[in-house]
C-alpha cells in the first residue's frame, strides 16, 4: 500500500461523525458514499446540493436512528468540511444563522466537491476508489446492508479491489480508529451456541451432514464497536437477518422479539415476520450466554437505534 493510498484511507476512517454519547451518525458516511458512487459514474468537479439531497435524503431517512426531528442532508454537506475531504467553493457567501450554521435558502444554490488532489487520485485508480467505498462500507454499516447501499446511491457492485483494504505496510502502526478485526470464530462459536438452528424461526437444514441457511447476527453491529461474543450474536436464517439489521424487528429485554408497525409488504411477508410479535426468542444451549441487555439496547432504542420503532402492540 502506497504513502498516498494509506493517507487516503486512514483520512476516510478519521472523519469526524456527530456525537451524543455514542450514537450512530451515517449523515456523513452516506454523503461521501453518493459522491464516490457520482465519480464512478463520471460526474465529477462540482456537485449541486440539489442533487446530493435527491440521492441522500432517502438513505439517510431510512438508515439514520429514529429520532423527533427528520435528518439533514444539510448537516453532511456543510460539517464534511472539518475532515479535510468536501469544499464549498461559495461557502464565504452563504448567509448564516445566529449560531454559524447556513440558512436553509442559502443550500438552494450551494455546491461541493472533493479536494482537487483527492478526486484526481481517485478518477486515475478505480481500484482505491472501491477501497474507499468498501472501507466507509464496512466502518459504518453491517454487511447485510451493503448491497442496497450500492444499489441507492449508485455505487458498482464490489469485486474492483485486488489487495486488502487493511493491508499495513512495514513500520506502519494501525491508528485507533480502525475497525477491529472480526473473530473468524465469532460465526462458528454462536451458530454452534443455537444448534445451527434460527433463534426465531427455528428454520434448521442440512445437506450430506452439513448445515446451512442459517447467519452469525450481531446484535451491537461490529461496524460500531460491537464484540464478537456470543452474548452479542443470534443466530438467524438471512431474511430475518436482513430484516433486523434494517430495523424492522427487535427484542425486549426479557428476550421476546417485537416487530416494527412501520413494516409493510405483502401479505405473506408480513402475516410471516408480524406472527414471531411477542413470541418468546429460543435461547441457546445451557452453558452458552444468553444476548446482552447491554447490546440489545443499543440495537432497540440506545445509540444505535436500529429497529424503527414504534413496535406493534404486544
Amino acid at each position: 500500500m502506497t504513502t498516498a493510498t494509506s493517507t487516503l484511507l486512514n483520512q476516510i476512517s478519521a472523519i469526524r461523525v456527530w456525537q451524543t454519547g455514542k450514537a450512530r451518525a451515517p449523515h456523513k458516511p452516506l454523503l461521501l458514499l453518493a459522491v464516490l458512487g457520482r465519480i464512478q459514474r463520471g460526474i465529477t468537479g462540482l456537485h449541486p446540493f440539489a442533487e446530493l439531497e435527491e440521492a441522500v435524503a432517502p438513505v439517510l431517512e431510512d438508515h439514520a436512528p429514529t429520532q423527533t426531528t427528520k435528518p439533514q442532508v444539510r448537516h453532511p454537506f456543510w460539517y464534511l468540511r472539518s475532515d479535510g475531504l468536501w469544499e464549498i467553493p461559495n461557502a464565504d457567501a452563504m448567509e448564516l444563522q445566529v449560531g454559524g450554521f447556513p440558512k436553509a435558502a442559502a443550500f438552494g444554490s450551494a455546491q461541493g466537491r472533493l479536494p482537487r488532489s483527492i478526486e484526481q487520485v481517485l478518477i486515475g485508480d478505480p481500484n482505491l476508489l472501491e477501497q474507499a467505498v468498501h472501507r466507509l462500507l464496512c466502518e459504518h454499516f453491517p454487511e447485510t446492508l451493503h448491497a442496497d447501499l450500492r444499489q441507492r446511491l449508485g455505487l458498482a457492485e464490489a469485486g474492483l479491489i485486488t489487495a486488502p483494504t487493511d493491508h499495513l505496510s512495514v513500520g506502519e502502526s494501525a491508528p485507533a480508529y480502525r475497525v477491529a478485526r472480526r473473530d473468524p470464530n465469532f460465526r462458528r462459536k454462536v451458530l454452534q451456541a443455537y444448534e445451527h438452528r434460527c433463534a426465531v424461526s427455528g428454520f434448521r437444514a442440512a445437506l450430506d451432514g452439513r448445515y446451512f441457511g442459517v447467519e452469525a447476527a450481531h446484535v451491537h453491529w461490529h461496524a460500531h464497536g460491537g464484540p464478537d461474543q456470543i452474548d452479542n450474536g443470534l443466530a438467524l436464517n438471512p431474511l430475518l437477518h436482513l430484516l433486523f439489521d434494517r430495523g424492522a424487528w427487535s427484542l425486549t429485554d426479557d428476550l421476546r422479539i417485537i416487530v416494527s408497525s412501520r413494516v409493510t409488504g405483502d401479505d405473506e411477508t408480513t402475516k410471516n415476520l408480524r406472527a414471531h410479535h411477542g413470541k418468546k426468542l429460543s435461547e441457546p444451549l445451557p452453558g452458552y450466554a444468553k444476548p446482552n441487555r447491554q447490546f440489545i439496547h443499543w440495537h432497540r432504542e440506545g445509540a444505535g437505534g436500529v429497529f424503527r420503532a414504534p413496535a406493534l402492540g404486544l
